[in-house]
């Protein structure tokens, strides 16, 4: 699978992927955590480090990674209480935590195999009944809706700097794979823009497909919700999974 090139964009990473949106999910998570009694998180995917932040803030104890260097640096210069470190999903061990997450479509980014093999990881990093906390695009819903023409996600400005991207994407039904083609500018006032070209792919699942790969790897599905915390029906992209460990 081609992955997109978080080192390359890691510096505007807060801005693209609109980061305030994500933080209105952290609330969500924390019940989440809260209705399982869970007092230890590992972060597998942290990124730049916003649910690691929030929920260190919230006072539980928290271990964060990213296989991205470049975003476990920036996710260390924005939250000092915290222990980053550059690890991969599928390898590294951190101990035994009450529960692990993947937050914002991380998991995508792994191929059928590597996801199966990052499950097995998660739950050798788990206490026992621990749970594993991530969300997805579902197929569910993107087979009937998946937009199939060019369009723009994005255009805002931050601090005299203007960030504009547009999308041009491809679903195979078949192999339940997106690819992914973005044109992103960066324009510093009136100076000529940056324009980055990024291409890459994406694994997605049915909800069913989600319960079985679980199933299969030593997790079962306690609940699927949406990511206002309400209970998943297939009229929204994104799938939040509560899975916890045989």
């Amino acid at each position: 699978m081609r992955d997109y090139n978080y080192s390359t964009l890691a510096k505007y990473y807060d801005v693209l992927e609109n980061v305030e949106s994500i933080k209105s999910f952290n609330p969500v998570l924390y019940r989440i955590l809260r209705k399982n009694k869970v007092r230890s998180v590992l972060d597998m995917t942290c990124g730049t480090g916003v649910q690691a932040g929030y929920l260190h803030k919230k006072g539980m104890k928290v271990a964060a990674s990213d296989f991205n260097a470049e975003m476990v640096k920036i996710a260390k210069s924005k939250y000092k209480g915290i222990k980053f470190r550059k690890g991969d999903i599928r390898t590294s061990k951190y101990g035994n935590f009450d529960a692990a997450i993947s937050i914002f479509n991380a998991i995508g980014h792994l191929s059928k195999k590597d996801f199966e093999k990052a499950i097995k990881n998660v739950g050798e990093n788990l206490k026992e009944k621990g749970i594993y906390v991530f969300d997805i695009f579902c197929y569910d819903y993107m087979k009937d809706n998946f937009i199939r023409h060019e369009f723009i996600d994005l255009a805002k400005e931050v601090e005299s700097k203007f960030f504009v991207r547009v999308n041009n994407n491809k679903i195979n039904k078949k192999t339940k794979l997106i690819s992914f083609t973005q044109k992103i500018y960066v324009q510093d006032g009136m100076n000529r823009p940056k324009i980055f070209n990024e291409k890459w792919n994406m694994q997605i699942y049915s909800s069913k497909e989600l319960k079985d790969i679980l199933n299969k790897n030593g997790f079962e599905v306690l609940e699927f919700l949406n990511m206002s915390g309400k209970k998943y029906k297939p009229n929204s992209s994104l799938i939040l999974t509560i899975a916890k460990k045989k």
